[in-house]
């Protein structure tokens, strides 16, 4: 009976113990709104990276849905943000009849040279500094909102 016993404990023990990692705090998670003079930027892709990558902060892209909102959140296959400073450069590529392409597609669509940049180019531009910032907290922010002018 000892000898079941002692298996039994170390499979619960080692259950509990990965349930408390995945019930930790998480990493944080940032929402916010991108808009071009004044209306939601749709399908635009907001890049999130940190401006000190030797900390072993890692950055994220996520695209605006129909409203300018956008989430960004750990999951399965993201780790999220972690606290710290970071860069955010936004862009919109558009075909030439003004659609966008999907997520999966813009970098072949890109590559192919049928995408044009529809949002004034500073703000994408990662070889100069960052129009905008963004400071990431521990847990929930505070929704942020990046307002582009088209000129």
């Amino acid at each position: 009976m000892k000898r079941t016993f002692f298996p039994l404990f170390l499979l619960g023990s080692l259950f509990c113990c990965l349930a408390l990692v995945g019930c930790g705090g998480g990493s944080p998670t940032v929402t916010g709104t991108v808009t071009l003079d004044g209306a939601p930027l749709t399908n635009a892709d907001v890049a999130i990276e940190p401006f000190d990558r030797e900390k072993g902060r890692g950055g994220d892209i996520v695209r605006t849905d129909a409203n300018g909102k956008f989430v960004v959140e750990s999951s399965p296959k993201k780790a999220g943000l972690k606290p710290g400073k970071y860069a955010v450069y936004i862009s919109k590529w558009v075909r030439k009849d003004g659609t966008s392409p999907s997520a999966e597609d813009l970098e072949m669509e890109k590559a192919a040279g049928v995408l044009k940049l529809a949002v004034p180019p500073q703000y994408s531009n990662r070889a100069e500094a960052a129009i905008f910032t963004l400071e990431v907290k521990t847990g929930k922010n505070e929704p942020v909102k990046f307002e582009l002018k088209s000129s």
